[in-house]
Formats: structure tokens, sequence, C-alpha cells
């Protein structure tokens, strides 16, 4: 209170005011007399003689307890802004992941690292307890989050002991776990550049390895400041039994000692390493070329996505160069990766609170796309449309349940809205009364009627960003984000974040699309990141289908089986956010999250490398905005470039795996129009139509 009285939040002065009533407390109990208590007191005093201490006790801590709480027993406290935004069980998760955070941040200023190690397990379940006093702190220290504070927070399942000992327990065994060392190429630089570190990890017999064609390459996440492969390995561990394949995961240096493009350069040349050297650099015999499924998760995920546009873009300048028969050619083309998978990835440092036309264009056209129609995306469309709830901010449908206590007082909702018409030329004008349950209307609902006003908002931009709509997120907020950005970027970036593809891979130009390997992308639907994913795929998917409408007008072209609609995929986990690989300990959809990435790498591996497809016949495409309707085109498989082509078909799956990948989808992720049909049943008509139940 004493801060409030001066005006300013400080720990000084509410400290001041905590000895100053435990001072004045400690006095009335030792000088005190009852004589000169108020007579009501007095007599309460008359009536507790007798009463053993612990009841008195007891007594004024629930008395304290109901005053704190007389709001929200009556119904008159604040509404909770996170209602229905997530599953249950990942707000289970988010509640038991703000714990540890909590605890572990009131741990770090303590100097003995073994006292650190257990006063953070320790304090964190107090905060297990006290939930709310765990969401304050951690709010507090992500307002002004430090490099410490990320660290901590991310890798604490990984450097605090205890933690890492009942993960361990989980893992399956594996024969072969080493850390290893790659040197780098010094290139143009006349410094040696210091190696890269990476996790070597296999599952079956260390004999059986030198036969291995495929290579599993994972770049981890981690904001690109944080999260060594360590802190991923009850994921790559369960990986590497499922897949049987050797797992490379490289721990690249992190901002903000090495910031962009450190990294990007760092994973481009562990990877053009491994690939020239065929694999023997982890022990592979090195006689034939190898196959390389890269993952990345978050930042890994841009890593990913970079690295892949670094080699399409290198291969492409060797075709250029030698079409211009320029003498000084780079040494020889890179093979791409056999596939790419993307989880949750951050494809977009352009920070920016509204989508643009063409973003929203490839969002309302993933949503026609009977490809990946999901519930997911129309939810995620229903959160673009800002005037259809009571509040402009809300993320979720406005159902409401009146409580007990409410109809109890007779404070239920009702519908209190009529309709007048004047005559036929006149807009119905709603008359709304000005009472309490105004609050449950939808902006829409204190509007005229927009029937006839539809047109003219269909073609309305004022669409939010994913990174707006869920700035309240448990996991990400929007000051880590900003945090992680600037320290990413470095003191001294000077970025164009409409054009630098390697910085925001979403905006790369659609030549190089056009020749992405066999992509598949998993992403929670309430993740704020989730515009990179359904943007960066509907890309993928507008640039093959514009490669594809070229070849097919000109024969002369042969058809590239990276074109097939088969080659990009997106899935997103129903009521999730971001990082729930982190979560396997405690969220049961994450194991299957982990099963079913696992069996995208088999089907994978299966398929024909992507160094027996040619990329060299792709050329210079149009402007991606004369291409927005192709996507609406030949998503079924009956376009006339499947009969008339005569389109080889990648080999068939094991009808195993099959049926893994759908029993694991089936659990757990809901495709693309799934989300859609959730969000929005129509990006425009759903805003004028739109009734608030209650």
């Amino acid at each position: 209170m004493l801060d409030h009285l001066v005006g300013k939040p400080s720990a000084n002065w509410k400290r001041t005011q905590v000895i100053l009533t435990l001072l004045f407390g400690i006095w009335a109990l030792l000088k005190g007399k009852t004589k000169h208590l108020p007579r009501s007191l007095q007599k309460w005093n008359r009536l507790t003689v007798g009463s053993s201490p612990w009841k008195i006790a007891l007594g004024s801590g629930m008395t304290y307890y109901l005053l704190q709480n007389l709001f929200l027993l009556i119904g008159l406290n604040a509404p909770e802004p996170l209602t229905r935004l997530y599953k249950r069980s990942f707000y289970r998760a988010t509640w038991i992941l703000t714990a540890l955070d909590a605890g572990f941040f009131t741990a770090m200023p303590i100097r003995p690292v073994w006292l650190r190690h257990f006063c953070s397990v320790l304090f964190s379940f107090y905060y297990l307890i006290f939930a709310d006093a765990a969401e304050e702190r951690v709010r507090r220290v992500r307002a002004t989050i430090s490099i410490d504070h990320m660290r901590v927070s991310w890798e604490k399942g990984a450097t605090n002991p205890i933690l890492n000992f009942f993960s361990s327990i989980q893992r399956p065994k594996l024969t072969i776990r080493k850390t290893m060392f790659m040197e780098r190429p010094r290139g143009s630089s006349k410094n040696k550049l210091p190696s890269t570190e990476f996790l070597f990890m296999y599952a079956g017999h260390p004999d059986t390895l030198k036969d291995q064609t495929t290579v599993f390459l994972q770049f981890p996440g981690g904001g690109f400041v944080s999260m060594p492969p360590s802190c991923h390995e009850d994921a790559l561990s369960a990986w590497a039994h499922q897949t049987q394949l050797p797992i490379v995961s490289v721990n690249y240096k992190k901002a903000p000692e090495y910031t962009y493009p450190w990294p990007v350069d760092e994973c481009f040349d562990f990877y053009t390493n491994l690939v020239q050297s065929r694999g023997r650099m982890i022990g592979l015999s090195g006689k034939q070329d190898i196959k390389v499924i890269v993952l990345g998760d978050s930042a890994g995920g841009n890593l990913t996505a970079a690295v892949t546009l670094k080699i399409l873009s290198h291969n492409q300048e060797i075709k250029t160069r030698s079409s211009l028969k320029v003498d000084e050619l780079p040494l020889s083309t890179i093979q791409v990766p056999d596939g790419l998978i993307l989880i949750y990835p951050a494809l977009d440092f352009e920070m920016t609170c509204w989508m643009t036309p063409n973003q929203l264009s490839v969002l309302r056209s993933q949503s026609t796309n009977q490809m990946i129609r999901s519930k997911s995306l129309q939810s995620l469309l229903d959160t673009k449309d800002h005037l259809s709830h009571s509040s402009p901010l809300s993320m979720v449908p406005d159902v409401e349940k009146a409580s007990l206590w409410r109809r109890a007082l007779g404070m239920t909702p009702t519908t209190t809205t009529t309709t007048t018409k004047t005559n036929k030329n006149t807009l119905p004008v709603p008359e709304i009364k000005t009472d309490y349950s105004i609050q449950n209307q939808s902006i829409v609902d204190h509007m005229q009627d927009m029937s006839q006003v539809q047109d003219a908002w269909g073609s309305a931009r004022t669409a939010m960003t994913s990174r707006m709509c869920y700035f309240n997120d448990r996991i990400i907020t929007a000051d880590m984000m900003r945090a992680m950005a600037i320290l990413y970027l470095g003191p001294h970036a000077t970025p164009d974040f409409e054009s630098d593809y390697l910085l925001s891979p979403v905006v790369a130009p659609m030549e190089l699309l056009a020749q992405f390997p066999k992509t598949y992308m998993i992403c929670g639907e309430k993740d704020p990141f989730v515009d990179d994913t359904v943007i960066f795929g509907g890309r993928i998917r507008k640039a093959k289908h514009q490669e594809r409408r070229k070849r097919e007008e000109n024969e002369e072209l042969p058809f590239d089986p990276l074109l097939d609609d088969s080659t990009i995929q997106v899935q997103f986990l129903e009521g999730m956010s971001h990082a729930f690989l982190q979560m396997m300990t405690f969220l049961p959809e994450a194991h299957q999250a982990v099963k079913t990435i696992g069996d995208w790498v088999l089907e994978m591996s299966a398929a024909p490398s992507s160094s027996s497809c040619s990329h060299s016949d792709f050329s210079s495409t149009s402007d991606e905005s004369s291409v927005s309707d192709t996507i609406n085109t030949g998503l079924n498989g009956n376009h006339p470039l499947f009969v008339d082509r005569n389109i080889p078909s990648p080999p068939p799956l094991s009808s195993t795996v099959k049926e893994r990948i759908g029993a694991h989808l089936a659990e757990i992720v809901t495709s693309e129009k799934d989300m859609m049909s959730r969000r929005k049943s129509n990006l425009v008509s759903g805003l004028f139509t739109q009734k608030v139940q209650s």
C-alpha cells in the first residue's frame, strides 16, 4: 500500500510496510491492553477465552482467506482471460512449468550450487500450491527478462540434477550417446573458426552403424539464446529408439555471444560437411551418398528453413553462372535434404500487429483447400474476427455459463436485444438496453445490421497476427519474443525484414520455395507462431502449384515429384501452444506428437532420395499475388496434370507405418481445415451472423 501512496512501485516501500506492520503487531501483543480495544472486540475476546491458541490462529487465517476471496465467492471477480483457450491437459502442463519457473527464478540468487539446485525444486513445490503467486512472480520476471533468466528457465531440465534424474529414468536406453566436435572450414576468414559441438545418439547395435544410409539431423530450438541438445533428450531418445536411425543434434553457438547470421552459417557448414563426408564423421562407412532428414523446433525450425534456402540459393547460383558461362563457379552443388520437419517454427522476424493483404489471402486460400480443412485452422481464422466477440481482444467464443451464485442472486444474463424496422429502404436498427448484460454482446451487436454492407467488410484487412492475438500466452509472451529478437539480431544489425529470407524464411522468393523437399510441419493451434506455419506452408504450396502449372503448359519441361501435393503437409495440435516437446514428462499428448514425428521420419527415409530429383529445371516465377487462386485448384489429385503427364507415384508406405501415423494423428492432431472450421465457419459471413449464446 505504501508504494501506491507514494506513487512509485518499489520493493523498498513494500518491505518498509511489512516491517512497520510486524512491529506494530508485536507491540500490540506485548503492550496492548484489552480495555483499550473497541467494545465489539472486547466482547469477541470474552467469547474466545479458553480457546486453544491454534484454533485462534486458524480462525484468524481462515477469516483473512475469506476476506481475500470474498468477491470470488459472490461472483464479482474479474473474468479469467484464458478460459477455454487451452486444452485441459496443456493448461495443467503450463501450471507445472510456471511453478518450476517461479521456483528456479526465486532460487537464482543462492550462491552454493548444490543448495540452489535443492531450493529450486523445493520452491517449485511451494509455487505448485500457490499458483497465483507463481504466475505473478513469472510475470514480473518476464516483463524485464534477461538472458540469465531465459537460460535458467529453459535449461532447468538438463542443468538441475534432480529434474534430470527423473527425466532420464523415463528415456529409452541408447547404445551410443556421446558428444563430438566438427572442425569448421576456414573459408574466407583468416582466423580459425571455433569447432561445432554436437550430440550423437544411436539406439541400434553398434556394429550396424556403419551400414546406415540415412541420418536424422536436428537443429534444436531455444529462442536462439539457449537450450543445447541435452535439453531435447527426451524427444531425441524416443526418436532414436523408434526410427533406429543415427541422430545428430547440433549445439550451434547462441546469442548474444554469437548473433545472426552466425548460427545459420554454422548449421550450413555442419550440414555441408556431413553430406560431403557421407557420414564418415559420425561413424558411417561413407561408401555411398547418405539421405539426410532435417528437423528443427521453434528457433531450430527457423535455422532448418534458412539452411535449406541457403542450399537452394547456392545451387541456383551455380545454374545461373553455368548458363552465363562464367569461369569462376562455386565448387559444386550441395545435396538438398531429403525431408524437412518443422515443429512450431519461428519464421518471421517482422513482428507487426496487422496481417498484410497477401498473408490474409494465403490464410483464406488455405481455408478453402479441401486437402487441409480443419477445425483448428477455422479456429485460427476466428481469432482474426476481432468484432465478433464481446471484447476485441478475446481469442475464444463468448460462451459463458452463469455460475450458481449468479443464478441464486438473479444475475443470469438475459437477451435484451430487439430489432426495429422503419421501412424497406432503411437499415434495421437494434435497440440495446443499457444494463450489465450488454457486456456479453458482441461488437457487431452494437452496430447496425451489417448484411447490406457485408461486401465492404469482406475486403477489410483488419486482422491481427497470431503474435498479437496470443500475447498473453503462458509459454511465449510478447516480452520474451522481443527479448529473443533483440539478442539474436545483436547491436549492429540492420536487417531487411522484407527480403532477408535467411532471417525470415517466410519471405523467401517463390522460385526457391518451389524447390523445397518434402516438408511436414506441426504446431499448436494456440501458438503465437501459428501464423508463420500456415503462411509458410501456404506459400510453398503456391510456389509448387505455380511451377507445376508452368510445366503442364510446357511439355518440354519434365515433371518433378517434388511438385506433388503430398510433399507439403501441415498439422495442428488442438488446444495447445508452444514447446509441447519439452513437456513429455507431464503431457500425454506430447508423447503422441513425438510418435507422429517419428513416423514422418520413417516415411521420409523410405522415399527415394531427393538427390535423384532434379532441381535444375526450375526457373524464376512471377509475383506471388498473381497466383493467389492457384491454391484452390488441383489439390484433390484430379488435376489434369495427374492424368495426362503419367506422373510416377512414390513408393507406398507399409500398412503398419500408415496405421501408426493415422492412430497418432487421430489422438492429438487436427488438420488445418479442422482448425479453420472451428475458428471461423466463413471468414466474412461469420462476422455478421455469429450470435452469443448464454
